[in-house]
């Protein structure tokens, strides 16, 4: 009918709406009415329902992963340059390919990507930090993904600002050039305190002040950081943020692999969001985040995959199984980051890392529908006896069946619905190839 609200009901699963309690629901009812959820956790028992009804028998259904961190167009990066230190990578192999190929369609197509990647595996939100952001919004917004995307800053030149004196211009044509569209959301980027001056964190942070969003930066992710910020200004990289003013509810700092126990305090009185990335730290040898002391410490923990070039995956189902284990092998505490703090981290955590906690991150009346049903009839998803522990330990991004994104369907019976994939993949081999061809790369062959 003509002006009616879409109905979906998703039942007979085992429904954890909630990752705050991680208390689990068998054979649930989930009503979704247009792009909100109506109702939850209420026993099926075959009433009529109104409307479209998905059948969950064998299901987990649960709220969609959030993915705190990535750089979602490096996808078409991925591989390209693996086994090798941090700052070799960057600067021998990232940075001189992007000041090569990165340009708006490389950003479209690498997002695009990334996002059929991430939908595939639960992820419905994803916090993007990278160049030609307004064209990363137009992917995200077009494969159907809820996102939060930041513009780089940085004081050296970039792909789409080669006057390093000049970003703030060009963040004023991205606030202005920003599309209009209720899944995407702007923000600021600034790379790291080694490579933005303090007055340029100053000046970013005003310039979100002002727009009213987030301001993301890594922090702390190498020991090589530590000792640069060290060095120029006689204090640790969050200390050395926090001295500035920036540290806040609306500020994330990503990586924090190497704080103090000061700092480890400063992130958690400070309510700023702090962003695990324990499968990037790890392949690059970075170090581990001291994440069960920040979550013991009332901190705002996310998990974030980083970007795939340098992880090389966008699960998070992983990345919830690395954080768990790293944080068990880093303190010699089996019980240090358990299996619901890992999920709580990748669901409410880290909506509210990204100030979205009012609206998505668990199954509740009245917020968004961002849904995901995982299919639990794998042999390695079997016997269930705590269906939380199978999420973090057991399970696998390619165990998710169905991803709703406001009430819509984005990923029905494990297939992409909102965009070709056949032709997107068609373009992705095409311009690897170039890239590949035109590069002297390890692994190369």
């Amino acid at each position: 009918m003509t002006g009616s609200v879409q109905e979906i009901a998703l039942v007979n699963g085992l429904i954890l709406a909630d990752p705050r309690s991680c208390k689990v629901v068998p054979h649930g009812k989930t009503i979704i009415k247009g792009n909100r959820i109506a109702e939850v956790n209420s026993s099926y028992l075959g009433d009529e329902i109104s409307g479209e009804v998905l059948d969950c028998t064998d299901c987990i259904i649960l709220p969609g992963l959030v993915n705190a961190h990535t750089h979602a167009a490096m996808s078409l990066l991925r591989g390209l340059a693996d086994d090798l230190p941090l700052n070799t990578w960057l600067n021998d192999y990232i940075f001189p390919s992007e000041g090569q190929y990165v340009a708006p369609d490389f950003v479209y197509l690498g997002t695009s990507l990334s996002a059929v990647e991430m939908a595939l595996a639960g992820i419905t939100t994803f916090a993007d930090g990278y160049f030609f952001m307004e064209r990363a919004a137009e992917a995200a917004a077009a494969v159907g993904l809820r996102a939060i995307v930041a513009q780089g800053i940085l004081d050296v030149p970039v792909p789409d600002n080669q006057r390093p004196e000049a970003w703030p211009d060009r963040v004023r044509a991205f606030f202005s050039g920003f599309p209009s569209n209720d899944l995407v959301t702007p923000a600021l980027f600034c790379h790291s305190p080694y490579l933005c001056s303090p007055e340029t964190l100053v000046r970013a942070k005003r310039m979100a002040e002002d727009h009213n969003c987030l301001l993301f930066s890594h922090i702390a992710e190498t020991r090589s950081e530590v000792e640069q910020i060290g060095f120029r200004y006689n204090r640790t990289p969050l200390d050395h943020v926090h001295a500035l003013g920036i540290l806040d509810p609306n500020f994330v700092a990503v990586h924090c692999v190497h704080l103090s126990e000061k700092e480890v305090e400063l992130a958690a009185e400070s309510k700023t969001g702090v962003v695990h990335c324990p499968e990037s730290n790890m392949k690059l040898a970075s170090g581990a985040c001291p994440a069960w002391d920040l979550v013991r410490h009332g901190a705002k923990m996310a998990i974030g995959t980083d970007g795939p070039a340098s992880n090389n995956n966008l699960d998070l189902f992983e990345e919830m199984r690395s954080a768990s284990f790293l944080s068990k092998l880093l303190t010699g505490n089996p019980e240090a980051l358990d299996a619901a703090t890992a999920l709580r981290m990748a669901t409410i955590g880290g909506a509210e890392a990204l100030g979205l906690d009012d609206r998505i991150g668990s199954l509740e009346p009245g917020k968004f529908a961002d849904i995901i049903v995982i299919d639990l009839n794998r042999p390695h998803l079997m016997p269930v006896f705590d269906p939380v522990s199978h999420l973090v330990y057991s399970a696998k991004g390619s165990d998710v069946r169905d991803v709703l994104v406001n009430g819509k369907f984005v990923v029905r019976n494990g297939t992409i619905m909102t965009v070709d994939t056949s032709e997107l993949y068609a373009r992705v081999r095409d311009l690897s190839n170039k890239i590949a061809a035109a590069l002297d790369a390890p692994g190369r062959r």
